[in-house]
This record gives C-alpha cells, sequence and structure tokens, in this order.
C-alpha cells in the first residue's frame, strides 16, 4: 500500500467543470465508494470512445487537462490513454476518490515484447484498504475497476483478469476468456507518476512510425452487447459474442460510418487552433 500523505504536498489536479463532464457520461454525483466508481468507469467506456484520430488529422494532442477536456467533454470527441486516463483522473480527484496515474508498458504480441515505459497511462484509486486499477484508455480494456492482488482471478462481464508478476516483482495485468489460456496487457508498478513524465511518449506515439497509432485511424467504444470498432480499413461490431465485419473503402465511407456508429462528425474532427 502506498503510503498516506499527511501533509497533503501531492500536486493538486486542475480544477475541471465536474457537473459538465458528469453530464457527458450520464451520471449523477454520489458519495465516494467502489459501486460509484464501477458505474461512472462503465459510464465513460459506454459514451467516449478511445480513438487517435488527431493523429490522422493533424491536430496536435497536447497534455493540457483544459484543452483535452474541451476535446473530450465539450466536443463530444474520444481519444488515447493519455487523453482519457488523464482527464478521468481529474475527474476521480474533484469527486473525492483517493487516486494518481501510474506509467504502463504494453504488451506487443507482434515483437513479443513490453513497450517502452509510460507508454501508457492508467490509474490507481486506494479505496476500502484496497488498490484497484481503473483504466478508461486502453481500447480494450477492462470495463469495471480491478483489485490490485496477486492470484486472484477477477471476472469482468465476459472476461476473466488477473494480475502475475515478473521476477522483479512488477505487475503484469492478463486477461483470458476461459481461465485457460492468459494474454499480457501490460506492466506496471504502482509507483506515482507526474504528467509531464508522460509528454515524451505521448509525442513518440503522435510522430513516430513505429508507433501503432500513426499506422492506421482507430476509434473503439464498448456497447451495452459488445464492442464496435472502425479504423481507415474495416468496421467491426461485436453483439453478443457474434463478429461481423466490413470494409471501408475510402474516407467518405469512413466517415460516414463514424458519424452512424459514434455520433462524430467531420466538423468535430476540424483541428483546434493554437
Amino acid at each position: 500500500m502506498r503510503k498516506l500523505n499527511f501533509f497533503q504536498n501531492r500536486p493538486k489536479a486542475s480544477k475541471i467543470d465536474v457537473d459538465a463532464y458528469l453530464k457527458r457520461i450520464g451520471v449523477d454525483q454520489k458519495e465516494v465508494s467502489l459501486s460509484y466508481l464501477k458505474e461512472i468507469q462503465k459510464a465513460h467506456l459506454h459514451l467516449i470512445p478511445f480513438e487517435n484520430l488527431d493523429i490522422h488529422y493533424r491536430s496536435k494532442i497536447v497534455l493540457d487537462y483544459q484543452r483535452i477536456f474541451e476535446k473530450v467533454v465539450s466536443r463530444g470527441r474520444g481519444g488515447f490513454c493519455y487523453e482519457l486516463n488523464g482527464l478521468f483522473y481529474h475527474l476521480l480527484y474533484h469527486l473525492g476518490f483517493d487516486c494518481y496515474i501510474i506509467s504502463a508498458q504494453v504488451w506487443s504480441q507482434e515483437k513479443g515484447v513490453f513497450g517502452k515505459p509510460f507508454d501508457h497511462m492508467a490509474i490507481v484509486v486506494e479505496l476500502d484498504n484496497d488498490q484497484w486499477l481503473v483504466d478508461v484508455g486502453f481500447g480494450d480494456g477492462p470495463i469495471s475497476p480491478i483489485k490490485i492482488k496477486t492470484n486472484l482471478v477477477q471476472m469482468d462481464y465476459t472476461r476473466y483478469w488477473k494480475f502475475d508478476t515478473d521476477p522483479d516483482e512488477n505487475l503484469i495485468l492478463k486477461v483470458s476468456k476461459d481461465t485457460s489460456y492468459y494474454e499480457s496487457k501490460y506492466i506496471f508498478t504502482l509507483k506515482e507518476r507526474q504528467l509531464i513524465q508522460f509528454m515524451e511518449m505521448c509525442d513518440y506515439h503522435q510522430t513516430s512510425p513505429e508507433s501503432p497509432f500513426t499506422q492506421k485511424k482507430l476509434i473503439s467504444q464498448f456497447t451495452p452487447n459488445g464492442r464496435v470498432t472502425l479504423t481507415d480499413r474495416a468496421l467491426k461490431i461485436y453483439d453478443k459474442g457474434e463478429m461481423t465485419e466490413s470494409s471501408i473503402m475510402n474516407e467518405d465511407e469512413f466517415l460516414s460510418k463514424l458519424e452512424q456508429h459514434f455520433g462524430i462528425t467531420k466538423f468535430q474532427l476540424i483541428p483546434q487552433e493554437t
């Protein structure tokens, strides 16, 4: 367990419009509790998509949370991990949750290695004498908070999650469809991080040809019956365990499906003025 900060000398999260944020995800403000944390995480995933579209429409992503708030809450967009988890951390903080951000390194199935430090941002919430991993910025990640405890299998809707450790006692988040085989998602420690530490990797993921986010347009969102994912190559809809896929032939078709399935119009993709 991380030591409590009795002197309250941790940096404060920038003030945001909590009421507007809660309206965006369709929930009311309530007392801090595990059930409320589960409610707002699920609502966030239902209504705010994971997407990298700014990278492909030449709008630089800057880790300024007033600017990200304007994009995600005011303009009805989504974002990637640094935006979504960073902004959600601000919401949790101002709702009264004891929370902080952490760095994670994402497992590459193709390369067979974990990514670089600060490859991914996630959140740790300390609640009821337990620590919970909270993540609204991983695409196909957990729907609910996952208790950070090794050797504990936790069911989250249709999947099973658990934490293993490596020889250096780093935590590894793993997922399985049936508990027979677990796939690594990312590796992390419980060390508290600061926003500025993610800036270099945020720039990397927007500019490097090695980043998966520069390879193709991507937007994905949790739905009541599964998930819908759109790229500039295909539309995949997972519904009650069944998957349908259709090809995307051109930019006009991409924009049409973007509006149809995510409610995002071409106007909402216009780069912000700097």
